[in-house]
This record gives C-alpha cells, sequence and structure tokens, in this order.
C-alpha cells in the first residue's frame, strides 16, 4: 500500500508533534510547591504561575544574593541573577523569615512567619524586585 505524499507528511508531522508535546508540558509546569524545611523564592508573581519558571529555595541566611542565580523548573541553572528579582515568597522552613532590600540585611524589609505564602511582594514594605537578601530566623 502506497501513501500520496500529503498523506506521509501528515503522518510524519502528527509523529513530530508527539515528541514535542510532552517536553512542552513539562516546560509549563511551574516549580510552585515549596517542600518544608524551606522558604521559596520566585522571580514571578503568583509563584511563577504563567511565567518563567524562575526558583530558588532556602535553608538558611543568605546576606546577598547577588552571587546566587535563579533555578529553572528542572533545577538546572538559569544563570540569571536572583538580586532584585523577587516577586513572591513562601515559608516552610518552621520559623520567620525576613526578605531585606538591601545586602547585609539593610533597608526596607518584610517578615514572613511559618507556613505564610505572599505571591504578590507589591503590597509589601520588600516590594517587588528590590530583596537582596534573606534572614532566616530559627536560633
Amino acid at each position: 500500500m502506497r501513501l500520496s505524499r500529503k498523506a506521509a507528511g501528515f503522518i510524519a508531522a502528527a509523529a513530530m508533534f508527539t515528541v514535542v508535546a510532552p517536553a512542552t508540558a513539562a516546560v509549563a509546569s511551574p516549580r510552585s510547591t515549596c517542600y518544608g524545611g524551606r522558604v521559596c523564592l520566585y522571580a514571578g508573581f503568583d509563584y511563577n504561575r504563567g511565567q518563567a519558571d524562575h526558583w530558588r529555595d532556602f535553608v538558611q541566611d543568605d546576606s546577598d544574593l547577588t552571587d546566587n542565580n535563579w533555578l529553572n523548573w528542572d533545577f538546572s541553572n538559569s544563570w540569571h541573577s536572583m538580586n532584585n528579582e523577587t516577586s513572591s515568597v513562601r515559608n516552610r522552613v518552621g520559623c520567620s523569615a525576613t526578605l531585606w532590600q538591601h545586602a547585609g540585611y539593610t533597608g526596607a524589609h518584610s517578615t514572613f512567619t511559618h507556613n505564610s505564602n505572599d505571591g504578590f511582594l507589591s503590597n509589601n514594605a520588600i516590594g517587588n524586585n528590590r530583596t537582596s537578601a534573606i534572614d532566616i530566623w530559627c536560633r
């Protein structure tokens, strides 16, 4: 049985779509879950829903985020600096965590208690895209 050129092209295109579709679905899945014992920061509002999925989790203080890069959805390095790029936060560390405007824990700041979430940092003192340090208060 011979296929016409048009039918063969359609079958090839359908096979190619089948291979590409799962990879596309994986990229669209945000890393919005924040596991216990961590404070998770997100580059986008609402924990990156509908945006580039850049995130990072912390278990201890970091006085200067300029040397940290966001992680991609697949845990790979995005090579994009976190400094002044945080738009949402989830706190699952078991104690309070404070986001600071400037490195060295200075400037405007907002504190988030255990199990608190904020998908829109613009409504806090720290504001959107102004975080340069994180202080975790488990002492």
